[in-house]
């Protein structure tokens, strides 16, 4: 079974910012790593989902994760998909960068309340979290205001019966839905939690993310050791990749074994299970 290595992942994170000389979102990486009542938050959050509820994991492995992938897709996407931010002349990448990796990272707070709306409360809750680094960061209002915004809108639009409106939150919303490789059962699996949400989850070993075409920008590799893996892809990715306004936007392969199978046989196997 794949195990998390937390801190490579948080390496390859600030790799990434340090590429691109991202300052601020590097700035603010530093300050969501390191900050005690954010870090806490996480863990009590992840306490609730996994020991009373036995969700998959939604703790610092996971938004660790979901935050370098986010980066990733950022990063295979440039020149090709437009973020909101700079679209609209709100931000330059960097902007970007930090409203997407503050969301991911962010995006799971509110099961410290409940699973259910988690995706709103942990919108509403970021901003007293954030908001002094913020003001640090950017000094001027209307700014910061503008990037609050669309980091609370990335975070509550990750929910997968919510549009996405920008593809910043689009971004984080697949980056999300793309952690569930067999290290994410892990918790609950160990716990004695056997169904199809454990079992499909074991069943994945990788997740890359590549750079695809002009025409589909985001390259998917998804592979699995079983077809159990197939109910992953279809009750829980496809439903984000959905809302997240890029559908469009990606190429999904799926291999069994190192087998590619069509995705239209893939859905045919999972009426299976």
């Amino acid at each position: 079974m794949q195990i998390v290595n937390k801190e490579q992942v948080s390496n390859e994170v600030s790799a990434i910012l340090d590429e691109h000389v991202y300052k601020k979102s590097k700035e603010m990486w530093a300050f969501l790593m390191t900050n005690e009542e954010i870090q806490e938050i996480i863990k009590s959050s992840n306490h609730l989902a996994v020991k009373y509820l036995r969700y998959t994991d939604h703790g610092l492995d996971h938004v660790t994760i979901v935050s370098r992938n986010v980066l990733q897709l950022l990063d295979i996407t440039r020149g090709e998909i437009t973020p909101a931010l700079i679209h609209h002349n709100l931000g330059d990448q960097d902007d970007v960068a930090l409203v997407c990796l503050t969301a991911a990272y962010l995006h799971d707070i509110g099961h410290v309340t409940h699973r259910s709306f988690h995706e709103l409360i942990s919108s509403l809750m970021v901003k007293e979290l954030i908001y002094p680094k913020l003001k640090k960061i950017y000094p001027v209002a209307t700014k910061r205001i503008q990037l609050l915004s669309h980091i609370q809108h990335a975070i509550f639009a990750h929910a997968m019966d919510i549009a996405c409106l920008t593809p910043e939150a689009g971004f984080v919303t697949i980056a999300d839905g793309l952690d569930m490789t067999q290290g994410r059962s892990r918790k609950p699996y160990d716990l004695g939690k056997v169904d199809i949400h454990s079992i499909s989850a074991l069943s994945i070993t990788e997740v890359e993310i590549l750079k695809g075409t002009k025409k589909k920008p985001i390259r998917l590799n998804i592979h699995m050791i079983s077809e159990a893996g197939v109910f992953q892809v279809e009750e829980v990715f496809l439903p984000k990749l959905r809302s997240s306004g890029l559908a469009d936007e990606v190429e999904i392969n799926t291999l069994v074994n190192g087998k590619p199978i069509a995705l239209s046989q893939v859905l045919r196997m999972y009426k299976k299970f």
